[in-house]
């Protein structure tokens, strides 16, 4: 099962996520400031974590580096409404999975599954001995 938290100054913008998340039997948990989802997250066993750009206490982009120093491995969402160029210029080397609208919804989610499945695909290829 996925577990996601969730980090926004509002939770109303997850409306539409949640929903989804639930008919896919994903869990879930919200925090409105980096503070809290840092803690969070050092505590808690997440999957990944969906951030807002602007959040009250920081940005998006500086959340992302503080998780990273905590847990390389970390996987993220941001929701942003720059253009795809100027996001892939302001979080390269972050290892962003995906934007998102600052509205996303549930093709969205069903779009996030298929990457993490993608992903969980290609690392149970290559934790298997060589010659299986």
């Amino acid at each position: 099962m996925i577990h996601i938290l969730l980090v926004s100054q509002k939770k109303i913008i997850f409306k539409e996520l949640e929903a989804a998340f639930s008919i896919n039997q994903i869990t879930f948990d919200w925090t409105d400031t980096a503070q809290n989802a840092l803690s969070m997250l050092s505590r808690g066993k997440f999957d990944l974590f969906i951030t807002h750009e602007q959040l009250r206490d920081t940005t998006g982009r500086d959340l992302i580096e503080k998780v990273l120093l905590q847990n390389a491995m970390m996987n993220c969402v941001v929701l942003s409404a720059l253009p795809p160029e100027d996001f892939h210029e302001a979080y390269e080397g972050l290892g962003v999975l995906m934007q998102f609208p600052l509205n996303p919804d549930e093709k969205h989610v069903l779009k996030l599954l298929e990457h993490l499945n993608h992903i969980a695909s290609i690392a149970s290829r290559t934790n298997k001995p060589k010659g299986e």
